[in-house]
């Protein structure tokens, strides 16, 4: 995550305020009209911004509806935590979890594979293999 432009992150936080103010505006009632704080509308169904292009909801009955946007919930949440745990190894190792091309296409990925499978200490592998990428 480190390799990545800071101009990825400027513009994926401004991409990420977007959404959440469209959300907000779309969703919530507003503070200063409603008699308490955190209130969605009352019109609003949770998941439903109006976004279908490929009309997946048409034809569909209440109740498969929430059973659709509960998987997608679900699959959203189970797709946070993967990324939480990839970002935390990379922090608590040390080493990148995705290779760069330059390790995929010099064999020596391979060479390691081999010699690290089933190692005892798979953590000191990797840092051999971030040791010969270096020499690259």
């Amino acid at each position: 995550f480190q390799q990545v432009p800071t101009f990825f992150w400027v513009t994926l936080g401004v991409g990420v305020v977007l959404a959440e103010v469209s959300r907000i505006n779309t969703a919530w009632q507003s503070p200063f009209d409603a008699e308490r704080l955190f209130l969605l509308k009352d019109a609003h169904v949770p998941g439903d911004y109006g976004w279908d292009p490929l009309g997946f909801g048409k034809g569909k009955s209440t109740n498969d509806m929430k059973s659709i946007r509960m998987k997608e919930l679900n699959n959203g949440r189970m797709a946070m935590i993967a990324i939480a745990a990839m970002v935390g190894q990379e922090l608590n190792t040390g080493v990148n979890v995705l290779l760069g091309d330059a390790a995929l296409n010099q064999g020596e990925l391979a060479n390691l594979e081999a010699k690290c499978a089933f190692a005892a200490d798979e953590a000191a592998c990797s840092k051999a293999f971030e040791a010969a990428m270096a020499t690259l």
